[in-house]
């Protein structure tokens, strides 16, 4: 598969995605997984899938949650997973051949910028993300591109992250690193990242410009449970592969991680068990509907 150009408003995230980050979500791609699939699980239930659906499964990195809906939809129907990290959607594809073999024709992936891609118009019955949404330059306009390839009536399910004082397993290791980071000016609050998303009025400005009716939210507050069952330290680096930390790390010295590592052993220490870390998190269910005759 080759790598996307990093090219237009979204290139500085097709760099970042088909580099060290990853690299390091393919890596711990079993233990991402793990954590995040009961909240996929959920939107998907949410979103109703059913047998013979066509489904376009919007940044759907190493393929948990395309491969996920292939089940409900059978071998009538159709998942695209569409990302723009070229390692993440080489493990996808090699997933494939895990399904039973009547299956394997149902999934396909493509490496794309999702927010300017040419989709096949009017083709999709559910236009679905797990957590890979909120990172798009000029979200209206991809949210425009995407419902393009929607057919009149079609829907739309996907996760994003709530406020950020309501996700602790992502700001407590990001405010210990903080202290030895250098300073950096306050972010857009709506810059894209993980956070971007946050907003529910933000969001529905953005979905009803697009063309979509009918936007609700359903709130959830799941237990982040992260690790692979070692020690606190080995723990610990979880939070500095992946995430806002990995981002602020990203050509730092040596030394300087070292010292980041540290406050971030010393800020989840009460929180860990047995080889994991639990934290509390907060984030959207987000539905709407296509609205086209």
């Amino acid at each position: 598969m080759d790598q996307l150009e990093a090219r237009g408003e979204n290139a500085e995230q097709i760099e970042y995605w088909n580099g060290q980050a990853g690299e390091n979500w393919t890596d711990r791609n079993d233990e991402m997984d793990a954590m995040l699939r009961p909240l996929g699980a959920a939107a998907i239930e949410r979103a109703a899938v059913t047998g013979g659906e066509h489904i376009l499964d919007i940044g759907c990195g190493c393929g948990g949650t395309t491969l996920d809906m292939v089940s409900f939809v059978g071998a009538s129907g159709r998942v695209l997973g569409v990302d723009i990290s070229e390692p993440m959607l080489a493990l996808a594809n090699s997933k494939i051949q895990q399904l039973p073999e009547n299956l394997q024709g149902t999934p396909a992936f493509q490496l794309a910028d999702a927010s300017t891609y040419s989709f096949p118009s009017r083709s999709f019955d559910l236009l679905f993300s797990r957590f890979g949404v909120m990172f798009f330059a000029d979200p209206t306009a991809a949210f425009a591109n995407m419902r393009s390839a929607l057919k009149p009536g079609g829907r739309l399910t996907f996760l994003c992250w709530g406020p950020p004082s309501e996700n602790d397993w992502i700001m407590t290791p990001l405010m210990a690193a903080r202290e030895h980071l250098p300073p950096t000016e306050p972010m857009d609050p709506t810059a894209p990242g993980p956070f971007a998303f946050s907003d529910q009025g933000y969001v529905t400005d953005i979905l009803a410009s697009a063309g979509f009716s009918n936007i609700s939210f359903e709130a959830t507050s799941p237990v982040m449970k992260m690790g692979r069952g070692q020690t606190l330290e080995e723990t610990a680096e979880f939070f500095m592969e992946l995430g806002p930390v990995s981002r602020a790390l990203v050509d730092q010295a040596d030394s300087l991680r070292t010292q980041v590592k540290g406050a971030i052993v010393e800020a989840i220490a009460d929180r860990y068990r047995d080889g994991f870390v639990e934290m509390g998190g907060k984030c959207w269910i987000v539905t709407a509907d296509n609205g086209l005759a």
